[in-house]
């Protein structure tokens, strides 16, 4: 309020000092000189105008932000449970695909089995790419299968 009231205050006296130079008429080049600060006056009056647009909003923006941090906690859950299941489905996999390389019966592809399914960090970047469309779930699984 006390911004409003200074833009104001110097508002009037700026037409009060114009209208006596225009009633003294002083000349064209101290008329000229109080233009470039009324544009300056101006350009500041619309950066003022521009703050208080911006105020209003700050609750809104304010709630937003809130929101935002509250659905952030549940995609963060949301994520620690992703990774659960995808380490207890890696060990599940890893597992029986190791059985199954060491089984004397197996007549698959053994290389192709070892590059998706050799260990437990392999095996959960094998899932997480399959879950994410970093690779075909087809192209993956088809090794044990085999």
């Amino acid at each position: 309020n006390y911004l409003d009231l200074l833009i104001v205050i110097f508002s009037l006296l700026e037409t009060g000092i114009e209208l006596l130079i225009r009633a003294n008429s002083w000349g064209s080049h101290t008329t000229g000189q109080f233009r470039i600060l009324r544009i300056i006056r101006i350009t500041r009056l619309i950066k003022v105008i521009r703050i208080t647009r911006i105020i209003r909003f700050i609750r809104a923006l304010r709630t937003m932000v809130h929101q935002l941090a509250s659905t952030l906690k549940s995609l963060m859950w949301a994520m620690i449970l992703l990774a659960l299941i995808i380490y207890v489905f890696a060990i599940l996999m890893t597992q029986s695909c190791i059985d199954e390389v060491h089984n004397e019966d197996f007549h698959g592809d053994r290389e192709t089995l070892i590059d998706h399914w050799s260990s437990l960090p392999v095996s959960m970047l094998s899932l997480f790419m399959s879950v994410t469309g970093g690779g075909r779930w087809g192209d993956i699984i088809t090794p044990p299968r085999g």
